[in-house]
């Protein structure tokens, strides 16, 4: 089940948390979903689909790097022209609170095991890094298995309502993803540091921006700072048509 709460940003989008629960539907449902998308897919357009390993209770890391595997050759299978290792999740292995992708060795091997199942592009979702060195290190870590980087599509936080109490009823739900505009800034900049070591020489992948696009003009800056693709999801959420608005502004820009 998702429940969602919303704020509006100074700039009048929303900025939104999300509580979402894991796993998700039941694999025959979502690579229905995925054939569909398929069929239904236009010309020059690309589907890539983001993949997670469910833990099982008193399961290993094997386990999940086999589920990880698993899903992406569904994935795959299904009619992805890209799977997306989504590793912006909490490590159930650590024992203090830490993303999968914080735990390098972990989010190698989940990577690795995909690149070795499938055989479309894989790409490494990330996110929130602690300082541009940390993000280069583990960009570094990751790249030979991955065809590139997708940062960053929210930030994993504490949620509370007015009163501070907890924003979203049940055990295990005190922590959130918060998603859409207010990222920006953050989301923006380990974008730009990312571009900046990949034009230094350091790998040769792409990097696809996420994380508060909520208007043209941001999705505009990255494409201009290097980025190989602007994605949203907040935004189309709340604009269905912004993607035919970004066309629309980005013809007009190229005739001028």
């Amino acid at each position: 089940m998702a429940v969602v709460t919303r704020r509006q940003a100074a700039n009048g989008a929303a900025t939104v948390a999300v509580s979402l629960g894991e796993p998700s539907m039941e694999p025959d449902v979502w690579r229905k979903d995925v054939r569909r998308a398929r069929e239904r897919i236009g010309r020059g357009q690309l589907l890539i689909v983001s993949v997670m390993g469910t833990p099982e209770p008193d399961g290993d890391a094997e386990a999940l790097i086999a589920d990880y595997a698993r899903c992406a050759r569904w994935a795959a299978e299904s009619g992805a022209d890209a799977v997306e290792v989504h590793l912006a999740l909490p490590d159930p292995f650590a024992p203090q609170p830490q993303m999968i992708y914080e735990n390098v060795p972990l989010a190698a091997q989940i990577v690795y095991r995909a690149r070795a199942t499938v055989t479309v592009p894989v790409l490494a979702r990330l996110g929130v890094f602690r300082s541009p060195r940390v993000l280069h290190e583990t960009a570094t870590k990751l790249a030979p298995w991955t065809s590139g980087f997708v940062l960053i599509h929210a930030f994993h936080r504490r949620v509370v309502d007015e009163k501070g109490n907890p924003g979203f009823e049940g055990p295990g739900r005190e922590r959130a993803d918060v998603v859409g505009a207010s990222l920006f800034p953050v989301a923006s900049r380990q974008v730009e540091e990312l571009l900046a070591w990949r034009r230094a020489g350091a790998w040769d992948r792409v990097v696809l921006a996420v994380g508060g696009i909520s208007n043209e003009e941001r999705a505009h800056y990255l494409l201009r700072e290097g980025a190989d693709a602007a994605l949203v999801a907040t935004a189309a959420l709340f604009d269905p048509h912004f993607a035919v608005r970004f066309r629309q502004t980005r013809a007009a820009t190229a005739v001028a």
